[in-house]
C-alpha cells in the first residue's frame, strides 16, 4: 500500500513485481502449499495492486485540481477566483500614490470583521495596511511605512510587505518579525545608504480562542482600542526606533480584548527633514464615535479625527472588530505521553466531529490527528495537547508538545518503516506548519471540512492501509 504514495508508473512497477513474486514463490517455489492458501496469497497481492493504483490515481487527480485552481494560466476566471483573497488583501497593501476608489472587497477571517477607509489628498505617501490569516484561526494586522532621505520610498513598499507576509507565513513572534524586517532593509540597500532608509511598522496578532492580542512596534503609532461600551484607549506600547537605524530590542505588549472590541490601525509616514510636525506618536483622539456606530462609520470617523489632529494625507485606517471562538467551535484535550493515547485521540475527534455534524470529514481528520499525535509521543516531550478549531469552511487540527524541535517533511523510500507521517498530512491538507512559543511548539494542519469525495476516499484507503 505504501507504493500508492509514488508516481503511478512506480506504483504499477512495485505492485506488478509483488504480484509476480507471490505467484512464483507460492505457486512454484514452495512445495506443499494448499490450493486454498495459494489462492488467498495471490488474490491478496492482486487486490493490493488494484487498491494502490486506485489511491495513486485519486491522489494525482486531486493534486492536479489544486494546481489548476492556483494557476492564473488556467483561465481568466479560474485565476481570479483562486487569487481573490490574496488580491483583496493586496488592495490594502499597494503603494498608495494616487487617489482612487477604496477596495471593494476585504478579507474576512474568522478572528475579526474588517473595515477600511482612506482619506485622499496631500502629498504622495508610501505606506501599507494588511490583514494576514494565521494558523489556529488567528490573524495578523499590519501597518507600515517607509521613507528614504525623509521622503516617501514607494519602491520599497512591495518588498517590505512581501517580507512581512513571508515572516507571517512561518509564524514567528511579532518582535521577531520586526527584527527580521530590520535585516531585510539592510539587504535591500547598500551599506552606505541604509541609514537613509526609515521604516516604521506595527505588527498585531489576535487570537480569537484566547482573546489575547500580542503587539510589537518599531517607530509607528500604537493602535487604538474601542471597547464594546464605547470607551476608547490607546494601547500602552513602546514605539521603539524605526527600522533601518541602530539595532535595538523590540518590545512587545500583550492585552486581552473583550468580544466586539475594535482595533484601529492607521498609516503613518515621517515628515521631510525640514518639517517641524511631530506625528510619530499620533493616535486616534478620544470620543470619535458612538458605541452603536457601524464598523465602516467607525473607520471613517477615525480617519476624519486623525486628519483634524494633523495626520499627513493621504491617510488609511483599518478597523478590526474582534470575535471569539467558544466551546461550540473549539475542542481541547490533554493526552498522556503514551502510545495508547493515539486511539484515545481518535475517539475524541470522532465523537466531537459527529457532534458538529461533520461525519463525512471524520476519516481525514482522524488520520491527520493520528499522525500528529504519534509524532508528538514518539519524538517530542510532554505535555501533549490536542485541539480542534472549526471555522466556516475549514477544520484545524493542532497538537502541542513541550519540545522545541521542529519536524521536517521526509520522503520515505518504499521499504522504509517510518518517515511518512508528515508526508501523508501534507497530502491531505491545504496547509500545515509549526509555530513555537514559550511552552514548546504546536504542529497544525488545516483542511476543508466540506466533503470532497476523492479526498475522503483517499483518506479511507490510507487509513486502512497504514493505520491497521
Amino acid at each position: 500500500m505504501a507504493a500508492a504514495l509514488l508516481p503511478i508508473r512506480h506504483t504499477l512497477i512495485v505492485g506488478a513485481s509483488t504480484l509476480a513474486a507471490s505467484v512464483v514463490i507460492y505457486g512454484f517455489a514452495i512445495p506443499g502449499v494448499s490450493e486454498g492458501g495459494r489462492t488467498v496469497v495471490i488474490t491478496a497481492a492482486l487486490m493490493s495492486l488494484g487498491m494502490s493504483l486506485l489511491i495513486c490515481r485519486v491522489r494525482l487527480r486531486q493534486k492536479a485540481r489544486c494546481v489548476f485552481a492556483a494557476r492564473p494560466g488556467g483561465g481568466e476566471e479560474a485565476g481570479r477566483i483562486a487569487s481573490a483573497p490574496h488580491q483583496a488583501a493586496g488592495d490594502l497593501c499597494s503603494p498608495l500614490l494616487a487617489s482612487g476608489p477604496p477596495p471593494g472587497r476585504l478579507p474576512q477571517p474568522a478572528a475579526v470583521e474588517l473595515a477600511y477607509h482612506r482619506s485622499d489628498g496631500g502629498r504622495p505617501q508610501a505606506h501599507w495596511l494588511d490583514a494576514i490569516p494565521l494558523s489556529g484561526a488567528r490573524v495578523a494586522l499590519v501597518a507600515g511605512s517607509v521613507t528614504e532621505d525623509g521622503y516617501p520610498a514607494p519602491a520599497l513598499v512591495p518588498e517590505l510587505r512581501a517580507a512581512v507576509r513571508t515572516l507571517a507565513d512561518i509564524d514567528v513572534q511579532p518582535d521577531e518579525v520586526l527584527t527580521h524586517l530590520h535585516d531585510v532593509i539592510h539587504r535591500l540597500r547598500p551599506d552606505e545608504r541604509v541609514h537613509d532608509v526609515r521604516a516604521s511598522c506595527l505588527y498585531v496578532v489576535y487570537d480569537p480562542v484566547t482573546a489575547d492580542c500580542v503587539l510589537a512596534c518599531a517607530g509607528h503609532p500604537a493602535p487604538t482600542v474601542i471597547a464594546p461600551d464605547g470607551v476608547i484607549t490607546a494601547v500602552d506600547l513602546p514605539a521603539g526606533l524605526p527600522l533601518g537605524r541602530a539595532r535595538t530590542k523590540v518590545e512587545t505588549a500583550e492585552i486581552r480584548l473583550r468580544k466586539g472590541s475594535v482595533i484601529l490601525l492607521h498609516t503613518h509616514s515621517a515628515e521631510p527633514p525640514d518639517s517641524e510636525t511631530e506625528t510619530d506618536r499620533l493616535t486616534v483622539p478620544e470620543r470619535i464615535v458612538e458605541p452603536e456606530s457601524s464598523l465602516t462609520a467607525t473607520c471613517r470617523a477615525a480617519s476624519e479625527a486623525l486628519v483634524a489632529a494633523g495626520a499627513p494625507r493621504p491617510l488609511r485606517v483599518l478597523a478590526a472588530r474582534t470575535r471569539t471562538l467558544d466551546g461550540t467551535t473549539v475542542a481541547t484535550w490533554n493526552l498522556p505521553a503514551d502510545p495508547a493515547a493515539v486511539s484515545v485521540a481518535r475517539e475524541h475527534v470522532t465523537a466531537k466531529m459527529r457532534t458538529w455534524g461533520l461525519d463525512e470529514a471524520i476519516p481525514t481528520a482522524v488520520l491527520i490527528v493520528s499522525e500528529l499525535v504519534t509524532n508528538a509521543i514518539r519524538h517530542a516531550q510532554p505535555p501533549v495537547h490536542l485541539r480542534l478549531i472549526r471555522c466556516a469552511t475549514s477544520l484545524t487540527c493542532e497538537v502541542t508538545d513541550g519540545s522545541t524541535t521542529s519536524p521536517h517533511l521526509r520522503r520515505a523510500r518504499t521499504l522504509d518503516e517510518s518517515g511518512r507521517g508528515l508526508f501523508i498530512v501534507a497530502q491531505l491538507t491545504h496547509r500545515w506548519g509549526t509555530r513555537h512559543h514559550a511552552q514548546g511548539k504546536t504542529i497544525w494542519a488545516e483542511h476543508s471540512h466540506q466533503a470532497d469525495e476523492p479526498v475522503e476516499e483517499e483518506a479511507r484507503a490510507l487509513r486502512a492501509g497504514l493505520l491497521s
